[in-house]
């Protein structure tokens, strides 16, 4: 399989979403579509990735980048 996306692509485009559903300069018709389709990849990821296999050192993959989360919430 080649892997032809680009994954800050993706997460640019979500990041734009965000924005819009966070833009304090707009109203809630304005923000609320936005975060609406954040729920829409939420959702469609969700059920990807439920429906993927295991794979040898996902947990531990997993389990570093929660490590990150943590301390990046944790040095605010």
């Amino acid at each position: 399989m080649i892997t032809d996306w680009n994954v800050q692509n993706v997460i640019w485009e979500c990041q734009k979403m965000y924005h819009g559903a966070t833009d304090p300069h707009m109203t809630g018709f304005v923000n609320w579509p936005c975060k609406q389709d954040l729920y829409r990849v939420k959702f469609a990821v969700d059920e990807m990735l439920k429906n993927t296999s295991g794979f040898a050192g996902e947990q531990e993959w997993l389990e570093e980048l929660q490590k990150e989360k943590v301390w990046k919430a944790l040095k605010k």
